[in-house]
């Protein structure tokens, strides 16, 4: 079995077999969510049916949030998950923030008096945008460049003080984390951690879950211990599994964001780019196109007032096939947007 077809059933991309916003992200983890809007792409593919305007107003209700979490990154994380999974990944995730405010000169009291500032706006319920934040603190004397912002905003999302709330218009705005006690130890959330990323992700290498938590090596293949995980052979390379791997129907066509799990479930993964000519060169764009679960080129998308235009450039010769699937993908598009779609093949 190829190592994309049991990561394909892993990641429910074979078959859409979730009902909800968090079902989806509590089953994979976390979702990586540079781009929010194609992060719940990337969820829809999952879920028996749903829109953006759906999956918005999901997102709105408070069982997910966004935070950076596991990495220095936005991920989306189910609201009961974050604070075990902040307090297992965020001490060397703070490490590499603290490593950057010092190349920008922001010191330790400067982020804590901000974070303090934050904290206060927000209470009683407020819900701010980033922008309204970083006038609060100008006010109170800070007048701190955007990327300084921004990296306050990160340190009390990785203390779980606060995490994006509902979108306003095209603007995320942040609130209060209300506090949950972690409940678990070090050894059981090293067991959960292994147990949700194979569950979601595999079957996987020790040195995939290090990468996509953040752990040492030494933590990871603690985790995969602590987790009772199974090893598989799969390709010559030893793997692990939570459970064992289903050979999955493999989707003729998919158009993923470039951050979808199936992507970004590992730093350097080997069972992806089985035929794409340049790897780097498609991995600049915003979407992936995978032919037989494999990366195959790359696409866009250009939202007008009345239709979605989706722009492919695949690496593959465009067969009847091929078209027909990516027709499929741009309708499926163009409903999860609500809008009509027009597809454009680029060579």
């Amino acid at each position: 079995m190829r190592p994309v077809t049991g990561r394909l059933h892993a990641q429910a991309l074979d078959a859409p077999r979730f009902d909800a916003l968090v079902d989806v992200v509590r089953h994979l983890g976390c979702v990586q969510s540079q781009l929010h809007d194609m992060a719940l792409w990337g969820v829809s593919r999952r879920l028996q049916a749903a829109t953006l305007a759906d999956l918005q107003q999901a997102f709105g209700g408070g069982e997910v949030v966004r935070t950076h979490v596991l990495r220095p990154t936005w991920h989306l994380v189910a609201a009961d998950d974050v604070h075990w999974l902040q307090a297992l990944t965020a001490p060397r995730v703070r490490r590499l923030i603290q490593s950057t405010n010092r190349t920008i000169g922001l010191t330790d009291d400067v982020v804590e008096r901000g974070v303090e500032l934050v904290v206060e706006a927000l209470s009683d319920g407020a819900t701010l945008t980033r922008a309204e934040l970083a006038t609060v603190l100008d006010e109170a004397g800070l007048g701190l460049p955007g990327q300084a912002v921004a990296h306050v905003m990160m340190a009390a999302e990785i203390e779980t003080l606060v995490a994006n709330g509902p979108v306003r218009g095209k603007q995320h705005t942040y609130r209060l984390l209300a506090p949950r006690p972690v409940g678990l130890t070090r050894d059981e959330m090293l067991a959960e951690v292994a147990r949700r990323y194979a569950r979601g992700h595999g079957p996987v290498r020790d040195k995939d879950l290090a990468w996509w938590t953040s752990l040492t090596l030494t933590d990871s293949r603690r985790a995969i211990v602590l987790g009772e995980l199974s090893p598989v052979v799969v390709d010559g390379t030893e793997r692990w599994t939570l459970d064992e791997p289903v050979p999955a129907e493999v989707p003729p066509v998919m158009l993923l964001s470039n951050f979808d799990e199936y992507v970004s479930y590992a730093r350097d993964a080997d069972d992806y780019a089985l035929i794409a000519t340049s790897t780097d060169e498609v991995m600049r764009a915003t979407g992936l196109l995978f032919v037989d679960g494999c990366l195959a080129g790359s696409w866009t998308r250009t939202l007008a007032a009345r239709r979605v235009v989706v722009t492919v450039r695949p690496t593959v010769p465009v067969t009847a096939r091929l078209r027909r699937g990516l027709e499929g993908e741009a309708a499926a598009f163009g409903r999860f947007v609500g809008l009509e779609p027009e597809l454009r093949l680029v060579d």
